[in-house]
């Protein structure tokens, strides 16, 4: 899926094409912006792989599964700008300074696993220096699970988060991403590099779960000036200063009055400008999670953007993610067990 070279444009959903019938999908995106450090960005690539294994492999290969199937794709960028393909043997054998991007993709071999497949997919951009990582769980023949993998994705967010210091980071569901562009920055007609230089200067999106660096916390009054607002169910501070910010319990409530009010409440430190449908090169995009006014500006009826468009221009059918999903435990779990993984390890970095 990813094992291609991308040039920093659209990646696709997870299943591949949109469809009326698509499975259901979660991704979790992080933005480092340490890609000019390689002793440090490296280290941050290494523990996110084995944070990532930890709590969500467990759910492509459940107890006495065999080993699902794994596929390593490395690519290094030269001084030239070319891109030579490597196939590391490892993980770690791929994190080179040179790198450019990282995949590790695992396809399920038991129709009993949760999910039936996951990918770590890196990639640097922004003149090497910012550093998107990317988890990608899909449920090809499994309807309804979507529910029992969330809760290890969040906590895979604000465990890496505690300790990687990121400049940026949200968990979509159900939705394609044009990565390392944000649905935001797509409305807005922003740069991708743009964005990500500016990115502790403007939040570069609001999604169901946000993470917001410790720069634009700050000048939003601190955490709890945050859960004094009542947009979001969660707030949690995290080790370098920042905080995950989570609008609802379950993702199928994000949406409406939630939505304007996480914009309300990020509104000033959010880009201004005044969303615009997106260009027709792109892909069609659920953006009703993007409330389509001038956050300089937040006030009026605050409308939404559409909603993705069938094929047939019908109204979307009601997805299991948009059932009911059972809440998920506060962050202040003692030993995390979802995916039966021990109590992640402190590093510094």
């Amino acid at each position: 899926m990813n094992n291609e070279v991308n040039r920093g444009g659209t990646m696709p959903p997870i299943w591949g094409h949109y469809s009326e019938s698509e499975p259901d999908f979660a991704t979790c995106l992080l933005y480092l912006d340490c890609g000019d450090e390689p002793s440090r960005s490296l280290a941050l690539l290494e523990h996110w792989y084995d944070e990532a294994c930890r709590l969500l492999l467990p759910f492509v290969q459940p107890p006495g599964a065999p080993e699902p199937w794994l596929s390593l794709s490395a690519f290094e960028q030269h001084p030239d700008g070319r891109a030579r393909r490597r196939r590391p043997q490892r993980w770690v054998d791929g994190l080179t300074e040179g790198l450019y991007q990282l995949s590790a993709h695992w396809a399920d071999v038991d129709p009993a696993a949760v999910a039936s497949e996951l990918e770590l997919y890196v990639f640097r951009f922004a003149h090497q220096r910012h550093i998107k990582l990317q988890v990608s769980v899909g449920f090809e023949g499994r309807p309804g699970r979507l529910g029992q993998v969330l809760p290890a994705l969040v906590e895979l967010t604000r465990r890496v988060g505690d300790v990687a210091n990121p400049s940026y980071g949200e968990i979509v569901i159900n939705a394609g991403t044009v990565a390392p562009a944000t649905v935001l920055d797509s409305v807005l007609a922003r740069p991708v590099e743009d964005s990500a230089q500016a990115s502790r200067g403007y939040l570069r999106g609001y999604e169901w779960v946000t993470l917001c660096p410790e720069e634009l916390l700050a000048r939003l009054g601190g955490a709890a000036a945050l859960r004094d607002t009542g947009a979001f169910a969660e707030v949690i501070p995290l080790r370098y200063g920042g905080a995950m910010l989570r609008a609802t319990q379950s993702p199928a409530d994000y949406r409406g009055d939630r939505v304007r009010a996480v914009f309300r409440a990020l509104a000033p430190v959010l880009p201004p400008g005044q969303p615009r449908d997106l260009p027709t090169d792109l892909p069609d995009q659920d953006l009703s999670r993007i409330v389509f006014t001038d956050a300089a500006y937040p006030y009026g009826p605050l409308d939404l953007g559409p909603s993705m468009p069938t094929k047939n221009g019908a109204n979307p059918p009601v997805s299991p993610a948009q059932q009911p999903v059972q809440a998920m435990a506060p962050q202040g779990w003692g030993s995390y067990g979802q995916a039966g993984s021990p109590a992640p390890v402190r590093r510094d970095f």
